[in-house]
């Protein structure tokens, strides 16, 4: 089963992160996160080499799946791709 990971943005403008096996249940959940590419880091720490892929899902829009390695690695330009992703969907 493939993870998920469900970034959330809070009223105070830090985010929430929780990393979940896709059945609804979480395993690991982190607030007060300052950026998206932070959540990304963070949960592809937590994933660390069991997995390859994860899905991203960004206030509740399942937006892709994405290498776990990447996530970690170049967290800032995928958090930008997922944001377009993300921008072209609401238009």
């Amino acid at each position: 089963m493939q993870p998920e990971v469900e970034i959330t943005k809070r009223a105070d403008g830090n985010f929430k992160a929780t990393v979940g096996t896709g059945d609804g249940t979480h395993h690991y959940a982190r607030e007060g996160l300052v950026s998206l590419a932070e959540c990304l880091q963070d949960a592809a720490s937590v994933l660390g080499d069991e997995f390859s892929y994860a899905t991203v899902i960004y206030d509740r829009l399942r937006i892709g799946s994405y290498p776990v390695a990447v996530m970690e690695h170049r967290a800032f330009e995928l958090a930008d791709e997922l944001m377009v992703k993300l921008s072209n969907r609401r238009v």
